[in-house]
């Protein structure tokens, strides 16, 4: 039974410091990259899109309720 135990030991020695030594990177502390660090800048230009007339377009593509119009732009075929 001692040499299962020693096996057992050995293994579990064996798996914390593999785990210890693949994660600490041997106590180096790396510089961080400088642009890495920098906030990405987007810019989104807008786009001009028509908007149809909802009188012009097909009458089971436009919903109204109360003062807002809907167009179902599927039913309306993308004019």
């Amino acid at each position: 039974m001692k040499r299962g135990y020693r096996k057992a030991a050995f293994l579990l020695i064996l798996v914390l410091s593999a785990c210890h030594f693949s994660g600490c990177g041997c106590g180096k502390k790396k510089e961080p990259d400088p642009e890495s660090q920098q906030v990405l800048k987007l810019t989104i230009a807008p786009e001009a899109t028509p908007t149809p007339d909802p009188v012009e377009l097909n009458p089971d593509a436009v919903v109204t309720n109360g003062n807002v119009t809907m167009v179902n732009e599927y039913l309306a075929g993308g004019q």
